[in-house]
């Protein structure tokens, strides 16, 4: 019987830090280093605002980061101070690091840095130096992706209906969400449709291609790199000749360019993003390789890499261990 590689067995198997260049100086910002585990990026927001009775919109960050793992990164308080690395919240822990006159705002980072244990292994894997800079799961979430496709269609009562919100008035019921929460929405359908462009795109090119299962289909996985972006879609997206894979995708989907101008919510509408379809490991090392404790006869394999800003670790272990 075949037996799948093991990740985040216990916490302390996935390990991110945030890669950051501070300029610190004076400010009216205090820089805070969080430790956190077992709490996502927001839930970690909110304990901190409500330990140190601030407003949520005063704190500043540049990513999330997983829950189910011990991660670092930084982040802003506006007016805030060192002695706030003394509040006492489980599973969290601040450092304060210096003071700055800017926010620390979503992109800031320049990377991250990570060491995963894989286990219920057989062998010992061969380092990688690019991955498919595909979205995972961590993106999309239960219903994320048919919330972003009905904003698209304007089914607002239909998404009331899916976050329990009173749908007598689904416009005054949405405009009242934070605004970060239903773009996030929308990005995980744009997401969604790049990975499948991405998948049909490698497929169509490359006679020498691997298939990986999830829970969206299947990611194609090839060993050539090339130099190429893919766009985020959007109302503004002009197609090149390699980009013509979406135009098959969105007419599957029953979704037209024009769509993505939610008038309703104009906060929502943006510009096309364009994403590396390729994304290079930096530092990659094979830390230990030995007899794993959790799973019996097997072997676990710690690894240690870079990689960019919006770039996923579970893909490099899906690219590298399936």
């Amino acid at each position: 019987m075949f037996l799948m590689y093991k990740i985040k067995q216990i916490l302390e198997d996935f390990y991110v830090k945030e890669l950051m260049k501070l300029n610190l100086d004076q400010g009216n910002y205090a820089y805070f280093l969080v430790r956190k585990n077992n709490l996502t990026t927001l839930d970690a927001l909110l304990l901190i605002a409500e330990k140190a009775k601030i407003n949520l919109k005063n704190i500043g960050y540049a990513g999330n980061k997983d829950k189910k793992a011990v991660t670092e990164q930084y982040i802003s308080i506006r007016n805030g101070n060192r002695n706030l690395e003394n509040l006492k919240i489980n599973n969290l822990e601040l450092k304060f690091v210096g003071y700055n006159n800017k926010r620390i705002n979503l992109g800031n980072n320049i990377g991250n840095e990570f060491i995963i244990v894989v286990r219920n292994l057989n062998k010992k894997y061969n380092k990688i130096n690019f991955i498919i800079n595909y979205f995972d799961e961590q993106r999309f979430g239960k219903s994320n992706i048919k919330i972003g496709k009905y904003l698209l269609q304007g089914k607002f009562k239909e998404i009331c209906k899916l976050l329990n919100l009173d749908y007598r008035n689904p416009l005054e019921s949405l405009k009242k969400l934070n605004k970060k929460e239903l773009r996030f929405y929308l990005y995980s359908y744009q997401s969604y449709i790049f990975n499948k462009a991405v998948s049909k795109y490698l497929k169509s090119k490359y006679k020498n291609y691997r298939k990986v299962k999830y829970s969206l289909g299947e990611l194609i996985f090839v060993n050539k790199k090339e130099k190429l972006k893919f766009p985020l879609v959007n109302f503004d997206t002009k197609f090149s000749k390699k980009e013509k894979v979406f135009l098959k995708i969105l007419k599957e989907e029953g979704i037209k360019l024009e769509q993505f101008l939610i008038r309703e919510l104009p906060w929502l509408i943006d510009e096309t993003l364009y994403r590396d379809v390729f994304a290079d490991v930096r530092n990659f090392k094979t830390l230990f390789y030995e007899k794993d404790e959790l799973n019996i006869e097997k072997f676990k394999q710690v690894i240690n890499f870079i990689l960019p800003k919006g770039s996923y670790a579970t893909i490099l272990i899906k690219q590298m261990f399936s």
